[in-house]
Formats: C-alpha cells, sequence, structure tokens
C-alpha cells in the first residue's frame, strides 16, 4: 500500500459509517484519483505550496503623458427612490458629480463619519497586507507533495467560476510554482524545487506588499498595495496629519515570463486607494480599489480626485464629472473599477464612483459589487447595494443598481445563471434573525423570490451549483437546504438535511455529491453551543428532496482551524 492509500484508509477510520460503505469509499478515492478528481487543501508557505490527505483531500494546519482610456459611457442612474428588494435598470445618463464644489460639500456634510471610515480603512488593510504576506517553512512532507506534481496532474486555485480566474498568493501551470512572500516573486521548478529566479520588488521612499498574483501564459501578473510617504512638519504631530501625506494605491505589474530565469517588468497599472479585489477572464485583469474621501478647510482639488497611473499611458487625475454619485450612500469612499488587457498598450478602461465595496462575485460576462448599508448603524434593518457592470473585453460599463434586503455571507451568496442573477441574504439577528433568496432577471427585475428561511438561524454558508441551490443556516443544528431553481420564477425549497454542527464552505464534488467542511459543536453550559473540532461531511444529494449525509471525518482535536473557513482559495482541487 504506497503513503497515499495508508492515508485514505486512516482518515476512513473516522468514519462513522459500516465497514462496507468505508471499504467502497476507499475504493471511489482510488477510482477517482485515477481520474484526477482527488481534493486537496493547500497549505501556503514561503517556498512553495503542498498537499496532504485527509480523506477526500488533504489539509495541514496554520495559514508623463495624460491619455484617457476608450471606454464606452456608461448609463445613467435615476435620483428616484428604490426598495430593497427591488433592482432598477440605469437609463441613459448616469448621475455624476456636476462639479468639485458639489463633491466637496457632500464630503464637508459627512466630516465625522469620513473621519471614523479613514482609521478603520487603513487599519485593517495594513493588517491584512501584513497577514497576505507572512513567511512560513517547508518540511519534508510538503516538499514530498509538491514533488508529486507533473505537468498533466497539478492543482489550481478553486475559484467560484468556471474560466473566471481568481488570484491567490501561490500558482502553477505543473512544471512551475510561481508565489510571493514579503517583496519577492519566485519561480521554482515543481519537479526539484530549483528556485529559477527571484524578483524583488522596491523603490525609493515606495513600500509595495504584494498580496496575490495571477499566471496567464507567459505572463506573470502580480497585484498588492503600493505606498508612497510624504513627509513634513505635520507628519509625527497627528496621527490623522500622517495619513493624510501617505499615498497608497492598488498596483499590477505585469512581468514577460518567457525566460523563468529572467523575469522582465513590462507594464505597471495603479489604481487610486487600497486594492479590493479582482480578477482574470482571459487575457483582460479587473482590478478594483477603494479610495478614502476626506474634507478639511482648504483642501486641494488633487488630494480628493483618485488618480490613475499606467506606465504604457501616463497618469491621470478622474475628474470630479467623471465620478457616479448616488444620493444618500452610507459609504464615503472612491470605488474604482479598472479593466485592462496583458498583451497590449491600450490605456486602462476605468469607471469610477462614489462608494465603497464589499462583496465581488464576476461570471463571464459580468462584475457584480456589493455595498452594505446600515440604518442608523442598525444592523437589523441593513441592506446591500449591488453594481453591475458589463465586461467586454477591458471595457467597464455600468448597467444598473438596486438594494436588496439583508447581508450576504460571502461572494458565494450571488450567483449569475442563464443571464439571472440569484442571492441569498440574512436580515437581522438572533431569534429575528430572517434568511431570503432571490432572483433577477439580467435586467435586474425581481422574478421570485424565497422568505423567511429558517427563522432564528443565520446563513454560515451557500452554494448555486446550475439549476440547484444549497444554502447552510445555523444556530444549534445545521440545516441544509436543497432548493430547486429550475423555474426561476418558482424557486422551491425541495429538501432539508439537519445533522449536529454546521458547514461554512460547500464544494461541489460531482453532479450528485456535496462536500461541506465546517465544525462539530457542544453544548456551552448555558443552553447554547460551541465550536468543538472541525469536520468535513460528503452529501448525497441525487435525491433533491431526501439530502443525505453518507460520512464525515473529524479534523484533528478541538482548536483545530484552518483558513477555509473564510477563504476558499486554500481548497484546491486536482482536475
Amino acid at each position: 500500500m504506497n503513503n497515499n492509500q495508508e492515508k485514505y484508509r486512516n482518515a476512513i477510520n473516522q468514519i462513522h459509517a459500516s465497514d462496507e460503505l468505508k471499504e467502497k469509499t476507499i475504493q471511489k478515492m482510488k477510482e477517482k484519483r485515477k481520474e484526477n478528481k482527488v481534493v486537496y487543501f493547500k497549505y501556503l508557505s514561503a517556498c512553495a505550496m503542498f498537499v496532504v490527505a485527509i480523506g477526500l483531500g488533504s489539509l495541514y494546519y496554520q495559514k508623463e503623458n495624460t491619455k484617457i482610456a476608450e471606454c464606452p459611457v456608461a448609463p445613467v442612474i435615476p435620483s428616484d427612490n428604490t426598495t430593497q428588494t427591488q433592482m432598477v435598470a440605469l437609463n441613459k445618463d448616469l448621475q455624476r458629480f456636476e462639479s468639485i464644489e458639489e463633491l466637496k460639500n457632500v464630503l464637508k456634510e459627512n466630516t465625522y463619519s469620513q473621519t471614523n471610515v479613514i482609521y478603520d480603512g487603513l487599519d485593517v488593510a495594513i493588517a491584512e497586507s501584513e497577514t497576505a504576506t507572512t513567511k512560513s517553512s517547508l518540511n519534508s512532507d510538503k516538499q514530498e507533495s509538491i514533488r508529486d506534481l507533473s505537468s498533466e496532474d497539478y492543482s489550481k486555485t478553486n475559484v467560484q467560476v468556471e474560466n473566471v480566474d481568481e488570484a491567490d498568493i501561490v500558482k502553477t501551470d505543473g512544471e512551475y510554482i510561481y508565489y510571493i512572500t514579503q517583496n519577492t516573486a519566485y519561480i521554482i521548478k515543481a519537479d526539484n524545487l530549483e528556485i529559477v529566479s527571484s524578483t524583488y520588488i522596491y523603490g525609493d521612499k515606495e513600500q509595495f506588499s504584494p498580496q496575490e498574483l495571477y499566471i496567464n501564459k507567459d505572463k506573470l501578473i502580480v497585484i498588492g498595495t503600493y505606498n508612497t510617504y510624504q513627509e513634513n512638519e505635520n507628519t509625527v504631530k497627528k496621527r490623522y496629519s500622517y495619513f493624510l501625506n501617505q499615498q497608497v494605491m492598488a498596483q499590477a505589474i505585469v512581468y514577460d515570463i518567457s525566460n523563468k530565469a529572467n523575469p522582465e517588468e513590462i507594464r505597471t497599472v495603479r489604481l487610486d486607494g487600497y486594492y479590493k479585489d479582482s480578477r482574470m477572464i482571459g487575457e483582460n485583469i479587473y482590478l478594483i480599489s477603494s479610495k478614502n474621501a476626506y474634507y478639511y478647510d482648504g483642501i486641494k482639488e488633487d488630494e480628493i480626485l483618485p488618480l490613475v497611473y499606467d506606465t504604457k499611458t501616463g497618469e491621470r487625475i478622474i475628474s470630479a464629472t467623471d465620478i457616479a454619485y448616488f444620493p444618500n450612500t452610507n459609504s464615503f469612499s472612491f470605488m474604482t473599477v479598472a479593466g485592462f488587457d496583458i498583451n497590449n498598450d491600450k490605456a486602462v478602461c476605468t469607471e469610477t464612483f462614489f462608494g465603497a465595496s464589499d462583496e465581488i462575485y464576476a461570471s463571464k460576462d459580468n462584475l457584480y459589487i456589493t455595498q452594505i448599508n446600515y440604518d442608523n448603524y442598525d444592523y437589523r434593518n441593513s441592506s446591500n447595494t449591488i453594481y453591475k457592470f458589463k465586461l467586454d473585453g477591458s471595457k467597464i460599463e455600468m448597467l444598473c443598481k438596486g438594494e436588496v434586503k439583508g447581508n450576504l455571507n460571502n461572494q458565494f451568496s450571488m450567483d449569475e445563471y442563464e443571464g439571472n442573477l440569484r442571492i441569498a441574504t440574512t436580515s437581522g439577528y438572533d431569534d429575528e434573525a430572517t434568511n431570503q433568496l432571490y432572483i433577477f432577471d439580467e435586467n435586474l427585475k425581481e422574478l421570485s423570490r424565497i422568505e423567511n428561511i429558517a427563522v432564528g438561524e443565520k446563513i454560515y454558508a451557500v452554494r448555486f451549483i446550475g439549476k440547484i441551490g444549497y444554502v447552510v443556516t445555523f444556530e444549534q443544528i445545521d440545516p441544509l437546504f436543497v432548493i430547486d431553481l429550475s423555474d426561476p420564477r418558482n424557486p422551491t425549497i425541495k429538501g432539508e438535511l439537519k445533522i449536529p454542527g454546521y458547514s461554512s464552505y460547500l464544494h461541489p464534488y460531482d453532479e450528485t455529491h456535496i462536500i461541506g467542511i465546517g465544525y462539530n459543536t457542544k453544548s456551552n453550559g448555558y443552553g447554547g453551543v460551541t465550536n468543538a473540532n472541525m469536520k468535513m461531511s460528503m452529501f448525497d444529494v441525487s435525491d433533491l428532496e431526501n439530502p443525505i449525509e453518507m460520512f464525515n471525518v473529524d479534523i484533528r482535536e478541538e482548536y483545530a482551524s484552518s483558513s477555509i473557513m473564510y477563504n476558499h482559495k486554500v481548497l484546491y482541487e486536482n482536475k
């Protein structure tokens, strides 16, 4: 018995099922392995990537010149009021600021709220940047796992939508491993772990914190946060003054890696503000940034307006009249969405509006960005504004916006299928919590909804797979709801499974099986429950009305954790 088979059998011994089922499961794993469908958990390190088997997969514990882009003129958002659950299509005239004076007046009216946004946003972004670039070391097991990779059998980043790539801190093409740590991008030969090249990214009075990367044929794209500091007499006096003199930009650096031993930087694109998220579709990168907006007497125009920089076309400031403005927004940031082709020198296409971004979802044709809104900071009455953009090559066109009641759990709470957008949200909390699922057509007009799903609980996981939706809610037990979405005008809850514990992430295994990863729970002694150890469950959903848990695997002892609970990219699937 080889090493992997032994690991499989050890994991199966934890499964609470009959001996016959265990043996069948082992055989199925072997067959699936031959079909390249083994699921891996990924542990990220400074030197490379590794995989370790547990049941169906494996887990380790841790963690110039100005040139305007040739972009379509976006349609316009009307200023009329919309309901919380109604998506409205935009008119031809996108409402934008009429002047810099109007923009200043809006900022001035919200000075107090805006100051809090500056402090909180900077603290969070810096912490996330430091976490994303923390070093760790390889051990012999991880090295052995890497050596198992080949050009015909290798893992790829776990993405939500096929052919819509998501950035990660490590990528592989089977022959080479690409990863970032601190300020260095490494290219390593996968078979022997030989470092082929290491590219150190730095600057004079500048700092770049690489956070993620993409690989596209002979191009390596490194994305992160770029900082410059301008010292003056006020810098050391007040924390607020210090931040006013710090320029922060989302940065994407494109390298030509035709010669792996000597990567060549060929383009750099920067957007004012912190790096929020990105996607790659084909040869096009879509980069999203959020710039804190603030006001003080005497503030200059160039201190307010977002900046776009491109080594191919120079630098330009986005004018106030080009910024979309949605009245009564609760957020005081500029969000810029930029698209560019990594294989040509055309200008970056941008769309900017006054409002921050939260969850990001992209299909092959459209990009959706949400912004949470509170009614006087009351979580129970929150809603989400959803912005829809059409993606056409590197061009970005805003199509519509509207509001949906409640909060999204994460990006998997949204899904586009056959032109329709499906969204699952939670409203309120504790005993007043309610959950709902909405379906909108391609024009974002509501087709149907299901309300009051598991009252008194909140959504912990959502996964839409074709015409079926899966929703996990939790309070003291884990109901898995199976929802038939084949008729978008009449979605129906077909089945429900209640088991102890809960799943925080759902992953499709094949057409009739889903993997759930989460926690077992136990009594906290006060009438409630608390997390125990991690678990992985296999659900058979071939019968929509009767989903069953085939088996589950306990993962280590109490307090074991994995960032899979909040970061789906740490799960790798070998295809």
